[in-house]
């Protein structure tokens, strides 16, 4: 189980109070408010872009984890490096999205 909204999410629309909604399939998932000064307004539509990205990013990290994982127990174990630290933070991320962290 996922533990949030199944992906894709887009920035599907703007409200009535022009604010941008990142919604899944048949769901809101985040508003980003608008505030009326460009460079906030700017920053509000990067936001979306970025929640938006969410499930895509965490499947990709996934991937990226599995793949590390297998080579660095086809390097043998005890192995240190600093793919070693890449790997920690990349599972304490997931974990994190995951709500375990």
């Amino acid at each position: 189980m996922a533990g949030h909204t199944p992906g894709p999410w887009s920035v599907a629309y703007h409200d009535g109070n022009d604010q941008a909604v990142v919604s899944g399939q048949h769901t809101e998932i985040a508003t980003c408010w608008h505030h009326c000064v460009v460079e906030l307004e700017t920053q509000m539509q990067a936001n979306a872009r970025l929640i938006s990205a969410a499930p895509d990013m965490l499947e990709a990290l996934e991937a990226a984890v599995a793949d590390l994982e297998q080579t660095l127990r086809w390097r043998g174990e005890g192995w240190e490096c600093s793919e070693d630290k890449l790997l920690g933070k990349a599972r304490a991320a997931i974990a994190k999205a995951r709500g375990a962290a």
